[in-house]
Formats: C-alpha cells, sequence, structure tokens
C-alpha cells in the first residue's frame, strides 16, 4: 500500500481520482463551444486540468492553450490527447504556470476561467493578479469568461464539519475508490478548507490512500465583479449558469463576460 499525507489536491492519486469524477460532468461544454464559435481561435483555459474543457474544444477543431499549475493534471491532460489523436492534439498548446504569474507573449479571443477556477485564489491580491493577466492577454475585441457558483450561506452552515463518504468504480480497474470528505467556513476570512482522504480498495484489501488539506476561497459576485472592474476588466454580460439566462434571486452559477475597459 501506497499512503501520502498533505498531498496536493491535484497532485498523483488525487489527479486521477479528479479525472474520473469530473469524466461524464458536461453542464459548461456546450456554453463554452458556442462562445468559441462567436468569438474565435486562439482560446486560452486558465486551469484547464485534465482537459475536461480542453479536449472537446481541440476537437471540435479550436487552437487553445491551456495553462495549469499541476504537472500530474497536465501529463493526464496530455495522455488523453495522445488517445483522442492528431487531429485534436495538433491544435493543444500546454503550459505548466501560475495562472497568477503566466507570460504567454499573444493574445486571445476567448479566455476562461471555468468551473470554479477562481475559487482557487484565497486572498484579494491572487483574484486580482489572476483577472490582471487575463486582461493582459487578451485581444482587442475578445472576451474573459469567469463563472463560479454562488455562495449558498445557509447550506454551508449546516453542513460545515459534517463528513461526507463517496465511493466509485475506477472505470479500468474496477477497484472501489471511497472519498472521505469534510468542508468547514470560516466566513470572517472567506475560505472554505476542505479535508480529503482517498482510498482505493481491491475485493480483499486496500490499495493505497492519500489525505490532502485544500483552502478555497469564498466569493460573492459582487465583489468578483469589483476586482474584475479594478483589474481593467467591464462585465459586457451577465448570466444565471450555463443556459445564458438573466441572473434572479434563486440562481445559483454566475457567468460573467467580460471585455477589457480599455
Amino acid at each position: 500500500m501506497l499512503a501520502v499525507d498533505a498531498l496536493s489536491q491535484y497532485e498523483g492519486f488525487f489527479a486521477e481520482f479528479y479525472d474520473i469524477l469530473h469524466s461524464s460532468y458536461d453542464a459548461d461544454l456546450q456554453m463554452y463551444l458556442g462562445l468559441a464559435r462567436e468569438y474565435g481561435d486562439p482560446l486560452l483555459e486558465l486551469g484547464c486540468g485534465t482537459g475536461r474543457l480542453l479536449i472537446p474544444l481541440a476537437a471540435a477543431g479550436h487552437e487553445i492553450t491551456g495553462v495549469d499549475l499541476s504537472r500530474d493534471m497536465l501529463a493526464r491532460c496530455q495522455e488523453k490527447l495522445d488517445i483522442e489523436g492528431e487531429a485534436a492534439r495538433r491544435h493543444v498548446t500546454l503550459v505548466q504556470a501560475d495562472i497568477r504569474r503566466f507570460e504567454l507573449g499573444r493574445k486571445f479571443n476567448l479566455i476562461m476561467a471555468a468551473c470554479n477556477t477562481i475559487l482557487h485564489c484565497t486572498a484579494t491580491p491572487d483574484l486580482l493578479a489572476v483577472f490582471a493577466k487575463a486582461r493582459e492577454h487578451l485581444a482587442d475585441d475578445g472576451v474573459f469568461v469567469v463563472d463560479f457558483c454562488i455562495p449558498n450561506v445557509k447550506a454551508m452552515i449546516e453542513s460545515s464539519g459534517e463528513e461526507e463518504v463517496f465511493e466509485v468504480i475506477h472505470p479500468v480497474r474496477g477497484t472501489r475508490i471511497v472519498d472521505t470528505y469534510k468542508a468547514s467556513f470560516d466566513f470572517t476570512r472567506q475560505i472554505e478548507t476542505i479535508h480529503t482522504h482517498l482510498q482505493e480498495w481491491d475485493e480483499r484489501s486496500l490499495i493505497r490512500s492519500a489525505r490532502s488539506h485544500t483552502e478555497r476561497g469564498i466569493y460573492f459576485p459582487r465583489e468578483v465583479a469589483l476586482a474584475l472592474r479594478y483589474s481593467g476588466l467591464t462585465i459586457a454580460k451577465t448570466w444565471k449558469g450555463y443556459r445564458r439566462g438573466p441572473l434572479v434571486e434563486t440562481s445559483q452559477d454566475i457567468v460573467y463576460i467580460c471585455r477589457s475597459a480599455l
């Protein structure tokens, strides 16, 4: 058995588990495919991970660059691109870099910070740095798209500190992966702290386990909007999630379509 404590949530076993857990999630894919058709190439995804969005966009013929800090996530993305074949692979550039500090030397028509990527910024200066980099790499007529979940404070308070257990079957090996998950919420600091314990079992014994401790930011729409404007971006459209409808009181997700303010 291989045991690793305090492993990054996006390395090793966790990168593999993330890929398994999110492989079938595509609620946002049609929106981003539509935006890619509307604004054209080249595209840039910040925090591209294992390529859940990047690979379908490349397979649709779009030239796309993916930036991610995790070497293991990018390695899994490359493996999947190799399986996808040359038709998709030739459209992709993968860059290992911090999305607060990258330099690509070119402009993009569509830049994406999808599926809660900005929540990995746990301090306001980090959020501003990401937005400033997006602004720096944005073409004159391009758009920067940010989507994230709107905090459900009542649900957070009720679930804070409670342990939850999920199980999935490994799609290749058929083993059982047990995810023991506990999140707590500090609204003074606006930080969500996540403790995760992963275990992989065969029919008889534990094969491997790993633990991680991760923090994510808790952001509300008005403060994200303010950070975007402070970073030289203007919000052209606001949608309630991925269906492009107007934001309402009960919306769970929000999408900002932003342009350069200058």
